[in-house]
């Protein structure tokens, strides 16, 4: 490449103090070398995009973020796929599968001829070996959760088994999942990075440098041929790729150390698209050269003060009431979040099944001051723990919302590591946080935070049995409808009636993309880049 690296682009913003105001460019646009060509005489489409490194390697059976599975997602494939529109289709199934009757059966059907990237074809058996490797004590798995109601899962995880009992295979394409009882959410976690699926024997011969270095050898659209793992992964297109040749050419993830060295590079022309975090987005929306690029996006998350039931100065339901009037949440948006968001009515967002359009929560901080006279507080002291960054900002002016009906918040920015502790070990009195479910469903969003067993390692301690029940019979349902309605009805409960949590706003993100980056679209949380092109007739693009 003849562009600027990455290296040289950070050694010489480092160099030059005022880098910032010479990397100006015509707004949206790109700078560049001379475009380099295909085989057939055509601009080679390449794309640059440009994230952080969580150095956890590439192998989502052994990591949970979210960004090292935007980069695995473009080699590795699970069965299912959540769609950019959060919608569930085939990925290496022929199609979704369904429950048997009894609501444990799933019978699935790959499609055949399935290529990976070293040469060899795809079967049932890399499924079986994938799921059994998962629950192997030696791997570690960080979701097992998600799947461990297969028929053997547990026993496999306390190491006394070595097989899966409820996984097995009737052919190169067919195999079956039995679980232990009914989850139709089953189904949902097949569309998700951990339940990418490995050739089994390209995994095995790589062992523990599996999915570091090149050691990434998937069915995916993307092939990697550079990878080391500190500052940049290039893939190049899977020609025999089963659902058709992929529109790029190549694709380059190059990390960055801060938001700051990632934006400047956005402006320089080394990257064609990112994420624009949250505490950037004033700065940027205001910024000639990259306000037309930046793209506001709705998320399935919510933002949320959480309150700790067991504190004795919460267990009044007019104190928790009290604190939600207090709140103007359309004014924390417009005035504090650069209008990056939507106030919260409930828990579940817009785009989630269940949703209810017509909840909201009122704003009347004198009602506030009558629920807790009622309630015979006053001179109430609250202690909140917190997070450095977007939480420290919102919760400064909840902190003074709530003393204008006579509440003192005490604040207490704590380091990430202190605080995932004390918010485990229920330590937090009240604290703010974003809950953000890796797909639209009532499920991964209500029952992992407020089902009662789940509560108890939140510092939230909610337990209402008649919530668990709408919860637990939402699990089994395969009737859709129905879910959405219990789901409805639980986050009514939750948070109209019980007001055990103070939802705040759902959460817009941004990213930012050159004008001749085609499809970029965020479903959720991942970057992915199943659908991106590259407008190779747009003047501004130019490859190295």
């Amino acid at each position: 490449m003849t562009n600027l690296t990455r290296r040289n682009f950070v050694k010489g913003a480092a160099v030059a103090g005022s880098a910032a105001t010479m990397l100006s460019m015509a707004a949206c646009g790109g700078s560049g070398s001379d475009s380099s060509t295909t085989d057939g005489g055509e601009k080679k489409k390449v794309l640059r995009f440009g994230q952080s490194n969580a150095k956890l390697g590439l192998d989502m059976q052994k990591s949970t973020n979210s960004g090292s599975s935007s980069v695995s997602e473009c080699v590795f494939e699970a069965p299912l796929r959540w769609t950019e529109d959060n919608e569930l289709v085939p990925c290496l199934l022929t199609e979704i599968p369904t429950f048997e009757d009894d609501g444990v059966t799933l019978h699935c059907t790959l499609k055949e001829g399935i290529k990976c990237h070293d040469g060899s074809t795809l079967t049932a058996n890399d499924v079986k070996f994938t799921f059994e490797r998962m629950f192997k004590p030696e791997t570690a798995g960080k979701s097992t959760y998600m799947y461990d109601l297969i028929k053997g899962a547990k026993d496999m995880l306390a190491g006394t088994a070595t097989e899966l009992e409820g996984l097995t295979v009737e052919d190169d394409t067919h195999f079956t999942f039995v679980l232990e009882s009914p989850m139709v959410t089953f189904i949902n976690n097949l569309g998700i990075s951990y339940a990418q699926i490995y050739p089994q024997k390209a995994c095995e011969e790589a062992g523990d440098k599996w999915g570091w270095g090149t050691n990434c050898v998937g069915t995916g659209k993307y092939k990697v041929v550079e990878n080391d793992d500190t500052t940049e992964v290039k893939f190049e297109k899977f020609a025999e790729y089963h659902d058709g040749e992929p529109a790029l050419d190549e694709l380059d993830i190059i990390y960055y150390d801060d938001n700051n060295t990632k934006m400047m590079a956005f402006k320089n022309g080394d990257i064609d698209w990112c994420d624009v975090s949250a505490d950037m987005l004033t700065q940027y929306s205001n910024d000639p050269d990259v306000k037309d690029c930046i793209t506001l996006y709705s998320t399935l998350g919510v933002h949320f003060v959480n309150l700790n039931l067991q504190s004795d100065k919460l267990k009044d339901v007019k104190i928790r009431e009290a604190l939600s009037l207090a709140i103007d949440r359309q004014a924390l948006i417009d005035n504090t979040l650069s209008g990056a968001g939507v106030p919260a009515g409930c828990w579940l967002a817009p785009a989630t099944p269940g949703h209810d359009d017509s909840a909201k929560l009122d704003y009347d901080p004198e009602k506030a001051k009558q629920l807790l006279a009622e309630a015979g507080v006053s001179n109430l002291t609250l202690d909140c723990k917190i997070r450095k960054g977007q939480y420290e900002k919102y919760m400064t002016v909840i902190q003074s919302y709530w003393a204008e009906i006579g509440v003192t918040l005490n604040l207490t920015v704590e380091d990430t590591g202190v605080w995932q502790s004390d918010w485990a070990d229920g330590n937090l009195e009240v604290t703010a946080l974003g809950w953000f479910p890796l797909y639209a469903d009532g499920d991964n969003h209500l029952y992992t935070y407020f089902y009662s067993e789940n509560a108890k390692g939140k510092s939230s301690f909610y337990n209402n049995p008649e919530v668990d029940k709408l919860l637990a019979d939402a699990r089994v349902s395969q009737d859709k409808d129905e879910r959405a309605s219990l789901y409805k009805q639980a986050d009514h409960i939750i948070v109209h009636e019980d007001f055990a949590t103070i939802p705040l706003y759902w959460p817009k993100n941004s990213f930012a993309a050159k004008s001749y980056v085609k499809n970029a679209k965020v479903g959720n949380l991942i970057y992915h880049m199943f659908d991106l092109d590259i407008d190779t007739s747009d003047p501004d693009y130019k490859t190295a």
